[in-house]
């Protein structure tokens, strides 16, 4: 092992034991993978899933440890809301860190969008984030925590895809992360966002294919997750940080 990278997970897993992260659709792909990289660096993991048996995808080690909770409910049930948080905090105490990353879209156009799917959009991409965010700010302000929240976005949050349930709600998303990270600053909380590329689950590097043209994967968006949760990033704020091999640099602008 490079002894660099010896000592930056050294610091990693100083930096995160005996903290605790909360992470919304936890269960599969991107937020299992966020979940797993921060277990393995020494954090209380709650993992938040709407369906009751994702969290069996989960690495073994995590299923079985004390610093692990499971929470099965759909996130936009603001009622459900207040039992994670008081779970969560029941037997943490504290949570340090909140990753915001469910996120739906109806996959349907302009024309055949109706009034139903686009309420669904905006109360899971957009309402539940919020509230949540607002809840677990407020125990970090109480607790005088200097945490950090992280919305998952996506570049189509800039970039029409097709999907304007979706983009839209994405893209208010982005706001709200500037709205955040001004508003809880002061106490020294910090929100920034994370706008994913195409993401799959395991990427095959063809270095005849350009960059730009490459899928990434959950680990891409895990790692950059930890970093902006770690003190290496502690003077971003309120910002986005695409996360897509450049793809986006392919579109018109």
């Amino acid at each position: 092992m490079n002894i660099l990278n010896f000592r930056m997970q050294l610091n990693f897993f100083r930096m995160f034991k005996g903290k605790t992260v909360l992470i919304t659709g936890g269960g599969k792909k991107v937020g299992r993978a966020i979940a797993e990289n921060f277990f393995d660096l020494g954090a209380n993991v709650v993992v938040n899933d709407i369906v009751k048996s994702s969290h069996t995808e989960l690495k073994p080690q995590l299923l079985s440890s004390e610093k692990f909770l499971y929470s099965q409910g759909n996130i936009a049930d603001l009622n459900y809301q207040e039992r994670l948080v008081n779970d969560s905090l029941k037997k943490f105490s504290k949570i340090d860190f909140l990753i915001n990353n469910v996120g739906i879209g109806s996959g349907k156009g302009l024309f055949d969008l109706d009034p139903k799917l686009m309420e669904v959009a905006i109360k899971t991409n957009l309402i539940a984030p919020f509230f949540l965010s607002q809840k677990i700010a407020k125990q970090m302000v109480e607790k005088q925590i200097s945490g950090v929240i992280i919305f998952i976005s996506s570049i189509h949050a800039r970039i029409p895809s097709g999907n304007p349930d979706y983009s839209s709600t994405k893209s208010a998303l982005e706001i709200l992360t500037k709205e955040m990270a001004f508003e809880l600053g002061p106490y020294g909380i910090r929100v920034n966002a994370i706008a994913p590329g195409k993401i799959t689950s395991k990427r095959q590097i063809d270095h005849r294919i350009p960059l730009l043209h490459q899928t990434g994967t959950p680990e891409d968006i895990a790692k950059v997750t930890l970093f902006l949760c770690h003190d290496y990033s502690g003077y971003i704020n309120g910002e986005i940080i695409t996360v897509d091999g450049g793809l986006s640099l392919s579109f018109p602008r």
